[in-house]
């Protein structure tokens, strides 16, 4: 396919906006729960199968403790998901996530769109979805995306009705808001706040906004922003520690002024932020430096893109808590400067836009070929789920009908839902030495359930500390997670991997 021809399929004319939604959902939804639960995924597992196994929906616990560091939306949407599906997993789990991320390309689109043309959109959105970071926290169940998905819904909301002030345009906007709120925190909010207020300062366009209907529409917002939090101080909550509300403070508020963990360093997003636009990072660092020879030829919502840009920039970084994922709702607007320039000029618009086709095809085969060929290849026929099935076999065969009980002496998190283990099962941690450093008298004297072992017990462990609990637990036979293909065909020894120690019959 010639260069330019390519251009215009993706976003020339001869483009259409179905191509890249349907790109997108086949990027973002094949194999969506092959790969394993990822670090931070544990916890929304965590926390909706204890939903269901406590019948209580008001009151977010991670195990047996109280956990409300996150809002409750991200909870009810898997559980939501979950209860039609009839079945939690990996896949239900990152449902949610997926979804936002289709509604981030389709809002990426329309900001594009509005703000300059169908074709800066619809370049925009090509580069939204063949930026890796992107992809890998649209197929994770977190907070994150829906964060991003609701911020740039309420933007693209905002451009397509600016110049349309009325009661209704106001709610919708506002919810949208609230509800992106209830995902992740307050910052869904400020940095939609953020991004708008150039706009709104531009020609003191803020003044249009002073009615009574714009002060009115905020109210249905703050009910539904409200209402959660009431609904879980004030049922059946008696027993419960932590104050939601309080929470929303500690974790968006005091975060920011006096973090209490994740202080990474100053410079952290000029590193992060080129790692997160890869492959467009190198097309975003030149579009950085020509701004100040084309400055004064940009238009007005040129321009915003760009100021946007900068004061999420200076916002993330002035912020004393500090994580490379929390560049993730700069990158949408710095994509979009990147592509303004891309398309701009004359002298070089056909070299750029050739070499914007060609980032674009290659990386849509890559990201397609790794995301969702080769990572569930490499989980595939072994694993954390092979290892829930052989456990269920050898328990079967053991000793029929025994009403098991299992013990979790350090495992990895995620094994507790391959197992689908209430949060009641109790989980011992080592102490002191990291764990390559134990030994049996160590292991002995932070696990003090191994020295009254009962008949119906199984001891959940990893992979690692095998050859010093085979010292102390005679009389068990081990079970073990086969190796997925990746790491039959790497020689992967993971020390990590799930054991059990099973009572012989």
């Amino acid at each position: 396919m010639k260069s330019n021809t390519l251009s215009q399929s993706l976003w020339g004319n001869q483009s259409r906006v179905i191509y890249l939604l349907i790109a997108a959902a086949v990027m973002i939804f094949t194999l969506l729960g092959s790969r394993e639960i990822w670090t931070q995924e544990h916890r929304w597992a965590d926390i909706v199968f204890g939903m269901f196994y406590r019948h209580d929906f008001l009151h977010p616990y991670l195990n047996d403790v109280d956990y409300y560091d996150k809002p409750l939306l991200s909870y009810w949407m898997i559980a939501v998901i979950s209860y039609l599906s009839g079945h939690l997993s990996t896949w239900t789990l990152r449902i949610p996530s997926a979804l936002a991320g289709l509604l981030s390309i389709w809002s990426i689109y329309r900001i594009g769109t509005k703000l300059q043309s169908k074709q800066l959109g619809l370049l925009a959105g090509w580069m939204l979805l063949t930026t890796f970071y992107f992809l890998f926290w649209a197929k994770t169940s977190s907070a994150d995306m829906l964060n991003l998905g609701g911020i740039l819904f309420a933007i693209a909301w905002y451009i397509e009705k600016r110049e349309q002030p009325s009661f209704f345009n106001y709610a919708i906007f506002f919810l949208i808001v609230s509800v992106t709120c209830l995902c992740k925190g307050l910052v869904g909010a400020v940095v939609a706040f953020i991004v708008i207020l150039p706009d709104l300062i531009h020609q003191q366009e803020w003044k249009k906004h002073l009615r009574l209907s714009f002060l009115l529409a905020m109210v249905p917002a703050v009910i539904v922003y409200i209402l959660p939090f009431l609904a879980s101080a004030h049922f059946g909550g008696s027993s419960y520690g932590e104050n939601g509300l309080y929470l929303v403070y500690r974790e968006n508020i005091l975060r920011y002024f006096q973090p209490f963990d994740h202080k990474g360093p100053i410079y952290t997003y000029f590193v992060w932020l080129p790692i997160y636009l890869l492959p467009w990072a190198f097309f975003f660092i030149p579009s950085l430096f020509s701004l100040k020879s084309r400055w004064k030829s940009l238009s007005w919502n040129s321009k915003w893109m760009c100021w946007a840009v900068f004061l999420l920039f200076a916002f993330l970084t002035l912020s004393g808590s500090r994580r490379n994922y929390y560049v993730l709702p700069l990158m949408p607007f710095a994509l979009l400067m990147t592509a303004d320039w891309i398309l701009a000029g004359k002298a070089v618009l056909s070299k750029r836009v050739v070499w914007a086709g060609r980032t674009a095809l290659a990386f849509l085969v890559i990201m397609f070929l790794s995301l969702d060929v080769a990572q569930p290849l490499y989980y595939a026929d072994g694993g954390m789920e092979a290892f829930a099935s052989v456990l269920q076999t050898t328990t079967q065969q053991v000793k029929p009908g025994t009403d098991w009980q299992y013990v979790m002496l350090d495992p990895e998190s995620k094994v507790r839902f391959y197992l689908q283990l209430p949060p009641t099962v109790k989980n011992y941690a080592v102490t002191g030495v990291d764990r390559a450093q134990q030994t049996v008298q160590s292991l002995w004297q932070a696990w003090p359930v191994l020295q009254h072992t009962e008949a119906n017990t199984i001891f959940i462990s990893r992979k690692s500390y095998e050859p010093l609990l085979q010292k102390i637990l005679i009389g068990y036979q081990v079970v073990e997670a086969p190796p997925t293909i990746g790491e039959r065909l790497l020689h992967i020894k993971n020390a990590n991997a799930p054991i059990a120690f099973v009572p012989k019959a």
